[in-house]
Protein backbone atom coordinates (compact mmCIF):
# COMPACT_ATOMS: atom_id res chain seq x y z
CA UNK A 1 0.00 0.00 0.00
CA UNK A 2 1.34 3.41 -0.98
CA UNK A 3 1.16 6.18 1.60
CA UNK A 4 2.99 9.36 2.45
CA UNK A 5 5.20 9.00 5.51
CA UNK A 6 3.76 12.15 7.08
CA UNK A 7 0.24 10.78 6.68
CA UNK A 8 0.76 8.35 9.60
CA UNK A 9 1.18 11.01 12.28
CA UNK A 10 -0.77 10.61 15.54
CA UNK A 11 -2.05 12.94 16.83
CA UNK A 12 -2.90 14.51 13.51
CA UNK A 13 -1.14 17.90 13.12
CA UNK A 14 -2.90 21.22 12.77
CA UNK A 15 -1.43 21.90 9.30
CA UNK A 16 0.33 19.79 6.66
CA UNK A 17 1.64 21.10 3.34
CA UNK A 18 3.07 18.61 0.84
CA UNK A 19 6.39 19.54 -0.78
CA UNK A 20 8.09 18.00 -3.82
CA UNK A 21 10.73 15.32 -3.43
CA UNK A 22 11.92 12.89 -0.77
CA UNK A 23 14.67 12.71 1.82
CA UNK A 24 16.59 9.42 1.88
CA UNK A 25 16.89 8.00 5.38
CA UNK A 26 20.43 6.69 4.71
CA UNK A 27 21.53 10.34 4.41
CA UNK A 28 20.45 11.04 8.01
CA UNK A 29 24.01 11.12 9.33
CA UNK A 30 24.22 14.07 11.70
CA UNK A 31 22.07 16.21 13.99
CA UNK A 32 22.28 19.34 16.08
CA UNK A 33 19.95 20.30 18.92
CA UNK A 34 19.59 23.74 20.50
CA UNK A 35 21.20 23.66 23.99
CA UNK A 36 17.89 24.37 25.74
CA UNK A 37 16.43 21.25 24.10
CA UNK A 38 19.23 18.86 25.11
CA UNK A 39 16.69 16.90 27.14
CA UNK A 40 15.33 15.35 23.93
CA UNK A 41 18.66 13.83 22.90
CA UNK A 42 18.22 10.52 24.81
CA UNK A 43 14.91 9.87 23.04
CA UNK A 44 16.38 10.86 19.68
CA UNK A 45 19.28 8.47 20.20
CA UNK A 46 16.84 5.73 21.20
CA UNK A 47 14.99 6.20 17.91
CA UNK A 48 18.18 6.05 15.87
CA UNK A 49 19.43 3.01 17.78
CA UNK A 50 16.13 1.16 17.34
CA UNK A 51 16.07 1.81 13.61
CA UNK A 52 19.85 1.25 13.18
CA UNK A 53 20.42 4.76 11.88
CA UNK A 54 24.02 5.92 12.28
CA UNK A 55 23.31 9.54 13.13
CA UNK A 56 25.76 11.52 15.27
CA UNK A 57 25.80 14.97 16.85
CA UNK A 58 27.54 17.51 14.62
CA UNK A 59 27.79 21.25 13.95
CA UNK A 60 26.85 20.70 10.32
CA UNK A 61 23.67 18.73 10.62
CA UNK A 62 21.17 17.01 8.37
CA UNK A 63 18.59 17.19 11.16
CA UNK A 64 18.39 20.47 13.07
CA UNK A 65 16.11 21.36 16.00
CA UNK A 66 16.14 25.03 16.99
CA UNK A 67 14.18 27.32 19.31
CA UNK A 68 11.57 29.71 17.93
CA UNK A 69 8.87 32.06 19.14
CA UNK A 70 6.08 29.52 19.24
CA UNK A 71 3.36 28.76 21.84
CA UNK A 72 4.01 26.17 24.55
CA UNK A 73 3.97 22.68 23.05
CA UNK A 74 3.95 23.94 19.47
CA UNK A 75 6.44 22.75 16.88
CA UNK A 76 7.20 23.03 13.17
CA UNK A 77 9.13 20.78 10.82
CA UNK A 78 10.21 20.90 7.20
CA UNK A 79 11.42 17.77 5.42
CA UNK A 80 13.16 18.47 2.11
CA UNK A 81 15.46 16.59 -0.23
CA UNK A 82 18.49 18.11 1.53
CA UNK A 83 17.54 17.60 5.16
CA UNK A 84 15.16 18.12 8.06
CA UNK A 85 14.70 21.31 10.06
CA UNK A 86 12.48 21.63 13.12
CA UNK A 87 11.55 24.43 15.51
CA UNK A 88 9.86 24.45 18.90
CA UNK A 89 8.76 27.00 21.45
CA UNK A 90 9.73 24.96 24.53
CA UNK A 91 11.12 21.61 25.60
CA UNK A 92 7.80 19.82 25.30
CA UNK A 93 7.35 21.11 21.75
CA UNK A 94 10.85 19.90 20.94
CA UNK A 95 10.05 16.44 22.29
CA UNK A 96 6.86 16.35 20.20
CA UNK A 97 8.87 17.21 17.09
CA UNK A 98 11.26 14.34 17.83
CA UNK A 99 8.31 12.02 18.36
CA UNK A 100 6.77 13.04 15.03
CA UNK A 101 10.09 12.40 13.30
CA UNK A 102 10.21 8.96 14.96
CA UNK A 103 6.77 8.04 13.62
CA UNK A 104 7.72 9.09 10.09
CA UNK A 105 11.02 7.17 10.27
CA UNK A 106 9.24 4.02 11.43
CA UNK A 107 6.81 4.36 8.54
CA UNK A 108 9.63 4.96 6.04
CA UNK A 109 11.66 1.95 7.18
CA UNK A 110 8.77 -0.53 7.41
CA UNK A 111 10.29 -2.86 4.77
CA UNK A 112 13.94 -2.35 5.69
CA UNK A 113 14.68 -1.13 2.19
CA UNK A 114 18.03 0.68 1.72
CA UNK A 115 16.10 3.21 -0.36
CA UNK A 116 13.77 4.18 2.52
CA UNK A 117 12.79 7.83 2.34
CA UNK A 118 10.69 10.47 4.06
CA UNK A 119 8.22 12.36 1.90
CA UNK A 120 8.91 16.09 1.82
CA UNK A 121 6.48 18.13 3.86
CA UNK A 122 6.02 21.25 5.96
CA UNK A 123 4.23 20.68 9.26
CA UNK A 124 2.92 23.28 11.71
CA UNK A 125 1.41 21.95 14.90
CA UNK A 126 -0.03 23.36 18.10
CA UNK A 127 -2.13 21.69 20.84
CA UNK A 128 -5.84 22.29 21.05
CA UNK A 129 -5.78 22.17 24.87
CA UNK A 130 -3.06 23.51 27.15
CA UNK A 131 -3.63 20.72 29.69
CA UNK A 132 -3.58 17.13 28.44
CA UNK A 133 -3.62 15.07 31.57
CA UNK A 134 -3.61 11.45 32.67
CA UNK A 135 -4.48 10.21 36.15
CA UNK A 136 -3.12 7.12 37.90
CA UNK A 137 -4.55 5.70 41.10
CA UNK A 138 -1.70 4.18 43.13
CA UNK A 139 -3.78 4.10 46.32
CA UNK A 140 -5.95 1.04 45.59
CA UNK A 141 -3.42 -1.14 43.78
CA UNK A 142 0.11 0.12 44.34
CA UNK A 143 2.36 0.73 41.32
CA UNK A 144 6.11 0.29 41.77
CA UNK A 145 8.49 3.16 41.04
CA UNK A 146 9.92 1.83 37.78
CA UNK A 147 6.47 1.05 36.43
CA UNK A 148 5.32 4.62 37.15
CA UNK A 149 8.38 5.96 35.32
CA UNK A 150 7.62 3.75 32.31
CA UNK A 151 4.01 4.96 32.50
CA UNK A 152 5.28 8.57 32.36
CA UNK A 153 7.48 7.91 29.33
CA UNK A 154 4.51 6.44 27.49
CA UNK A 155 2.46 9.51 28.40
CA UNK A 156 5.15 11.83 27.03
CA UNK A 157 5.22 9.92 23.72
CA UNK A 158 1.49 10.60 23.44
CA UNK A 159 1.92 14.36 24.08
CA UNK A 160 0.35 14.19 27.51
CA UNK A 161 1.85 16.97 29.60
CA UNK A 162 0.21 16.51 33.02
CA UNK A 163 0.25 13.59 35.47
CA UNK A 164 -2.46 13.55 38.15
CA UNK A 165 -1.11 11.28 40.88
CA UNK A 166 -3.80 9.85 43.17
CA UNK A 167 -1.51 8.93 46.05
CA UNK A 168 -3.93 8.29 48.89
CA UNK A 169 -7.43 6.95 49.38
CA UNK A 170 -9.46 4.88 51.78
CA UNK A 171 -7.54 1.80 50.64
CA UNK A 172 -4.00 3.00 51.34
CA UNK A 173 -1.56 5.85 51.90
CA UNK A 174 1.22 5.55 49.36
CA UNK A 175 3.92 8.01 50.45
CA UNK A 176 5.83 8.05 53.74
CA UNK A 177 4.54 10.99 55.78
CA UNK A 178 6.37 12.57 58.70
CA UNK A 179 3.15 14.35 59.69
CA UNK A 180 1.28 11.03 59.89
CA UNK A 181 3.97 8.39 60.53
CA UNK A 182 1.46 5.72 61.55
CA UNK A 183 0.39 5.44 57.90
CA UNK A 184 2.51 2.53 56.74
CA UNK A 185 2.88 0.43 53.60
CA UNK A 186 -0.12 -1.75 54.36
CA UNK A 187 -3.02 -1.47 51.95
CA UNK A 188 -6.53 -2.85 51.66
CA UNK A 189 -5.91 -4.41 48.22
CA UNK A 190 -2.13 -4.70 48.26
CA UNK A 191 0.85 -3.36 50.18
CA UNK A 192 3.34 -0.73 49.05
CA UNK A 193 4.58 2.76 49.82
CA UNK A 194 7.02 5.22 48.25
CA UNK A 195 9.73 6.91 50.26
CA UNK A 196 9.83 10.69 49.89
CA UNK A 197 13.01 10.24 47.86
CA UNK A 198 11.24 7.87 45.46
CA UNK A 199 8.32 10.27 45.06
CA UNK A 200 10.72 13.09 44.24
CA UNK A 201 12.67 10.88 41.82
CA UNK A 202 9.45 10.11 39.94
CA UNK A 203 8.44 13.78 39.96
CA UNK A 204 11.90 14.75 38.69
CA UNK A 205 11.65 12.22 35.89
CA UNK A 206 8.24 13.62 34.93
CA UNK A 207 9.75 17.12 34.80
CA UNK A 208 12.53 15.91 32.50
CA UNK A 209 9.81 14.69 30.11
CA UNK A 210 7.97 18.03 30.20
CA UNK A 211 5.20 16.60 32.40
CA UNK A 212 3.70 18.57 35.29
CA UNK A 213 2.64 16.53 38.34
CA UNK A 214 -0.64 17.22 40.16
CA UNK A 215 -0.43 15.37 43.50
CA UNK A 216 -3.69 14.56 45.28
CA UNK A 217 -4.68 13.94 48.88
CA UNK A 218 -8.42 13.28 48.74
CA UNK A 219 -10.45 14.73 51.65
CA UNK A 220 -12.82 14.93 53.49
CA UNK A 221 -14.13 11.56 52.23
CA UNK A 222 -12.16 8.54 51.01
CA UNK A 223 -10.22 8.69 54.27
CA UNK A 224 -10.97 5.56 56.28
CA UNK A 225 -7.39 4.24 56.04
CA UNK A 226 -6.06 7.40 57.68
CA UNK A 227 -8.89 7.61 60.21
CA UNK A 228 -8.30 4.02 61.33
CA UNK A 229 -4.81 5.14 62.36
CA UNK A 230 -5.85 8.60 63.59
CA UNK A 231 -9.44 8.13 64.85
CA UNK A 232 -9.37 11.41 66.81
CA UNK A 233 -10.18 13.17 63.52
CA UNK A 234 -13.35 11.13 62.92
CA UNK A 235 -16.85 12.03 64.10
CA UNK A 236 -17.00 8.78 66.09
CA UNK A 237 -13.50 7.53 67.01
CA UNK A 238 -14.91 4.08 67.86
CA UNK A 239 -16.30 3.76 64.32
CA UNK A 240 -14.14 6.09 62.20
CA UNK A 241 -15.88 5.66 58.85
CA UNK A 242 -14.68 7.39 55.67
CA UNK A 243 -15.08 11.09 56.44
CA UNK A 244 -13.11 13.54 58.55
CA UNK A 245 -15.06 15.32 61.27
CA UNK A 246 -15.80 18.80 59.92
CA UNK A 247 -16.73 20.22 63.32
CA UNK A 248 -13.44 19.39 65.01
CA UNK A 249 -11.11 22.40 64.64
CA UNK A 250 -8.10 20.08 64.98
CA UNK A 251 -9.10 18.42 61.70
CA UNK A 252 -8.31 21.50 59.63
CA UNK A 253 -5.03 22.11 61.45
CA UNK A 254 -3.98 18.51 60.85
CA UNK A 255 -4.85 18.69 57.14
CA UNK A 256 -2.99 21.97 56.74
CA UNK A 257 0.11 20.19 58.03
CA UNK A 258 -0.52 17.31 55.60
CA UNK A 259 -0.85 19.65 52.63
CA UNK A 260 2.14 21.73 53.71
CA UNK A 261 4.17 18.53 53.68
CA UNK A 262 2.73 17.58 50.27
CA UNK A 263 3.70 20.96 48.82
CA UNK A 264 7.22 20.59 50.23
CA UNK A 265 7.54 17.16 48.58
CA UNK A 266 6.25 18.59 45.27
CA UNK A 267 7.84 22.07 45.03
CA UNK A 268 7.37 22.19 41.24
CA UNK A 269 3.64 21.36 41.26
CA UNK A 270 1.59 24.52 40.63
CA UNK A 271 -1.71 22.65 41.18
CA UNK A 272 -2.57 20.73 44.35
CA UNK A 273 -5.61 18.46 44.22
CA UNK A 274 -7.55 18.40 47.50
CA UNK A 275 -10.18 15.82 46.52
CA UNK A 276 -13.70 16.73 47.59
CA UNK A 277 -15.75 13.94 46.04
CA UNK A 278 -18.18 11.26 47.19
CA UNK A 279 -18.25 12.17 50.90
CA UNK A 280 -21.28 10.77 52.72
CA UNK A 281 -23.11 13.05 55.17
CA UNK A 282 -24.51 10.37 57.52
CA UNK A 283 -21.88 10.75 60.25
CA UNK A 284 -21.89 14.56 59.98
CA UNK A 285 -25.68 14.63 60.31
CA UNK A 286 -25.53 12.96 63.73
CA UNK A 287 -22.21 14.39 64.96
CA UNK A 288 -22.62 16.99 67.76
CA UNK A 289 -19.43 18.81 66.73
CA UNK A 290 -20.53 19.04 63.09
CA UNK A 291 -24.03 20.16 64.06
CA UNK A 292 -22.60 22.85 66.34
CA UNK A 293 -20.23 24.10 63.62
CA UNK A 294 -23.10 24.19 61.13
CA UNK A 295 -25.23 26.31 63.49
CA UNK A 296 -22.36 28.67 64.33
CA UNK A 297 -21.75 29.31 60.64
CA UNK A 298 -25.46 29.81 59.92
CA UNK A 299 -25.60 26.90 57.49
CA UNK A 300 -28.70 24.90 56.71
CA UNK A 301 -27.20 21.43 56.12
CA UNK A 302 -23.98 19.46 56.37
CA UNK A 303 -23.37 19.60 52.63
CA UNK A 304 -22.99 23.36 53.04
CA UNK A 305 -20.65 22.67 55.98
CA UNK A 306 -18.57 20.44 53.72
CA UNK A 307 -18.40 23.23 51.17
CA UNK A 308 -17.27 25.77 53.79
CA UNK A 309 -14.61 23.31 54.96
CA UNK A 310 -13.26 22.76 51.45
CA UNK A 311 -13.32 26.47 50.65
CA UNK A 312 -11.20 27.14 53.76
CA UNK A 313 -8.76 24.43 52.70
CA UNK A 314 -8.63 25.88 49.19
CA UNK A 315 -7.80 29.33 50.68
CA UNK A 316 -4.88 27.74 52.51
CA UNK A 317 -3.57 26.28 49.23
CA UNK A 318 -3.90 29.68 47.51
CA UNK A 319 -2.08 31.46 50.36
CA UNK A 320 0.69 28.90 49.96
CA UNK A 321 1.20 30.05 46.37
CA UNK A 322 -0.47 27.11 44.62
CA UNK A 323 -3.74 26.56 42.77
CA UNK A 324 -6.29 24.23 44.37
CA UNK A 325 -8.22 21.70 42.33
CA UNK A 326 -11.32 19.83 43.47
CA UNK A 327 -13.52 17.09 42.05
CA UNK A 328 -16.85 18.44 40.85
CA UNK A 329 -19.88 16.91 42.55
CA UNK A 330 -22.96 18.26 40.73
CA UNK A 331 -24.28 19.04 44.25
CA UNK A 332 -24.88 22.71 43.51
CA UNK A 333 -22.04 23.96 45.75
CA UNK A 334 -19.72 26.64 44.41
CA UNK A 335 -16.08 27.56 45.00
CA UNK A 336 -13.98 30.71 44.53
CA UNK A 337 -13.08 31.26 40.90
CA UNK A 338 -9.38 30.60 41.54
CA UNK A 339 -10.23 26.97 42.37
CA UNK A 340 -10.06 24.58 39.44
CA UNK A 341 -12.92 22.12 39.09
CA UNK A 342 -12.42 18.65 37.69
CA UNK A 343 -15.75 17.57 36.19
CA UNK A 344 -16.30 13.82 36.06
CA UNK A 345 -19.89 12.89 36.78
CA UNK A 346 -21.98 14.41 34.01
CA UNK A 347 -21.52 16.06 30.60
CA UNK A 348 -23.70 18.95 31.81
CA UNK A 349 -21.46 19.72 34.76
CA UNK A 350 -19.35 22.31 32.85
CA UNK A 351 -22.55 24.28 32.25
CA UNK A 352 -23.05 24.53 36.02
CA UNK A 353 -19.43 25.44 36.77
CA UNK A 354 -18.61 27.89 33.97
CA UNK A 355 -20.92 30.76 35.12
CA UNK A 356 -18.94 30.97 38.37
CA UNK A 357 -15.67 31.61 36.50
CA UNK A 358 -13.81 28.45 37.54
CA UNK A 359 -11.36 26.82 35.16
CA UNK A 360 -12.45 23.28 34.28
CA UNK A 361 -10.58 20.03 33.65
CA UNK A 362 -12.86 17.67 31.72
CA UNK A 363 -12.84 14.02 32.85
CA UNK A 364 -16.41 12.79 32.42
CA UNK A 365 -16.32 9.12 33.36
CA UNK A 366 -18.38 7.68 30.52
CA UNK A 367 -15.78 8.94 28.02
CA UNK A 368 -12.46 9.07 29.85
CA UNK A 369 -12.30 6.52 32.69
CA UNK A 370 -9.79 3.94 31.50
CA UNK A 371 -10.64 1.46 34.25
CA UNK A 372 -13.92 0.93 32.39
CA UNK A 373 -13.76 -2.15 30.15
CA UNK A 374 -12.62 -1.71 26.56
CA UNK A 375 -14.73 -4.80 25.86
CA UNK A 376 -17.01 -6.86 28.05
CA UNK A 377 -14.63 -9.81 28.25
CA UNK A 378 -12.83 -7.81 30.94
CA UNK A 379 -13.83 -7.75 34.60
CA UNK A 380 -16.00 -4.77 35.36
CA UNK A 381 -17.95 -3.28 38.24
CA UNK A 382 -21.67 -2.53 38.25
CA UNK A 383 -21.17 1.22 37.84
CA UNK A 384 -19.00 0.89 34.72
CA UNK A 385 -19.83 1.37 31.06
CA UNK A 386 -18.11 -0.27 28.13
CA UNK A 387 -15.62 2.31 26.88
CA UNK A 388 -14.21 1.42 23.48
CA UNK A 389 -11.31 3.03 21.69
CA UNK A 390 -13.78 4.78 19.39
CA UNK A 391 -15.73 6.01 22.41
CA UNK A 392 -12.59 7.73 23.72
CA UNK A 393 -11.79 9.14 20.28
CA UNK A 394 -15.20 10.72 19.85
CA UNK A 395 -14.97 12.67 23.13
CA UNK A 396 -15.28 16.45 22.86
CA UNK A 397 -15.34 18.46 26.11
CA UNK A 398 -17.41 21.21 24.51
CA UNK A 399 -20.19 18.77 23.55
CA UNK A 400 -22.61 21.22 21.88
CA UNK A 401 -22.02 24.13 24.25
CA UNK A 402 -18.75 25.63 23.02
CA UNK A 403 -20.08 29.18 23.36
CA UNK A 404 -20.83 28.59 27.05
CA UNK A 405 -17.84 26.53 28.23
CA UNK A 406 -14.94 27.12 25.82
CA UNK A 407 -13.35 29.91 27.86
CA UNK A 408 -13.39 27.81 31.03
CA UNK A 409 -12.23 24.36 29.89
CA UNK A 410 -8.44 24.23 30.09
CA UNK A 411 -8.13 20.64 28.94
CA UNK A 412 -8.93 16.99 29.43
CA UNK A 413 -7.90 14.19 31.73
CA UNK A 414 -8.19 10.45 31.29
CA UNK A 415 -8.39 8.58 34.60
CA UNK A 416 -7.15 5.11 35.47
CA UNK A 417 -8.63 4.02 38.78
CA UNK A 418 -7.35 0.71 40.09
CA UNK A 419 -10.08 -0.93 42.18
CA UNK A 420 -10.05 -3.75 39.60
CA UNK A 421 -6.62 -3.12 38.05
CA UNK A 422 -3.58 -4.80 39.65
CA UNK A 423 -0.15 -3.58 38.60
CA UNK A 424 0.37 -6.17 35.86
CA UNK A 425 -2.74 -4.93 33.97
CA UNK A 426 -1.83 -1.23 33.84
CA UNK A 427 -0.46 -1.18 30.31
CA UNK A 428 -3.21 -3.47 29.04
CA UNK A 429 -5.62 -0.72 30.13
CA UNK A 430 -3.57 2.01 28.44
CA UNK A 431 -3.37 0.43 24.99
CA UNK A 432 -4.87 0.92 22.50
CA UNK A 433 -7.10 3.64 23.94
CA UNK A 434 -4.31 6.03 24.95
CA UNK A 435 -3.57 6.65 21.26
CA UNK A 436 -7.16 7.73 20.69
CA UNK A 437 -7.00 9.91 23.79
CA UNK A 438 -3.82 11.55 22.52
CA UNK A 439 -5.57 12.77 19.38
CA UNK A 440 -8.69 13.71 21.34
CA UNK A 441 -6.66 15.95 23.66
CA UNK A 442 -4.31 17.42 21.05
CA UNK A 443 -5.92 17.77 17.64
CA UNK A 444 -8.49 20.15 16.25
CA UNK A 445 -11.88 18.44 15.87
CA UNK A 446 -12.17 19.50 12.23
CA UNK A 447 -8.99 17.53 11.45
CA UNK A 448 -10.18 14.35 13.16
CA UNK A 449 -11.90 11.44 11.43
CA UNK A 450 -12.24 7.99 12.95
CA UNK A 451 -11.53 5.90 9.85
CA UNK A 452 -8.47 7.97 9.01
CA UNK A 453 -7.21 7.63 12.60
CA UNK A 454 -7.69 3.84 12.46
CA UNK A 455 -5.72 3.71 9.20
CA UNK A 456 -2.84 5.74 10.65
CA UNK A 457 -2.72 3.61 13.78
CA UNK A 458 -2.69 0.38 11.78
CA UNK A 459 0.26 1.62 9.71
CA UNK A 460 2.26 2.63 12.78
CA UNK A 461 1.47 -0.67 14.44
CA UNK A 462 2.62 -2.60 11.37
CA UNK A 463 5.81 -0.53 11.30
CA UNK A 464 6.67 -1.56 14.87
CA UNK A 465 6.22 1.91 16.35
CA UNK A 466 3.98 0.85 19.24
CA UNK A 467 6.42 -1.89 20.24
CA UNK A 468 9.02 0.88 20.47
CA UNK A 469 6.68 2.99 22.61
CA UNK A 470 6.05 0.08 24.98
CA UNK A 471 9.76 -0.62 25.24
CA UNK A 472 9.48 -4.04 23.62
Amino acid sequence: MEYKTYSVLIPIPAQLAELPGKFKVKNLSSYTIAPEFSGVIPELKRVFSTLVIACQESNTAVFTLNAADLPDGAWEMTVSESGITAFAGDLTGASYAVNALAQMLFAATITGSPDAALDAVKISDVPRFAVRSFHLDCARHFQEKELVKKFLRILSLHRINTFHWHLVDGSGWRYASKVAPLLDAKGEMCDGQYTVEEVQEIAGYAKSLGITVIPEVDVPGHSHYLLEHYPQFACDPSHPGNEFCLGNPETMEFLKKIFTELMEIFPDSPIIHIGGDEAVTANWDKCPKCQKAMQEKGLSNTRELENAFMVELSRFIVKSGRTPMIWGTCSGQTYPDDTMIQVWLDIREPLKVAPHGNKILYSVHSSLYFDYPANLSEPWATWMFELTEKGVYMTDPYIIWADKVKDNIIGTEACLWTETIPQHRIFAKLFPRITAYSECAWSLPENKEWQDFARRKELLEAAGYFDYVKGI
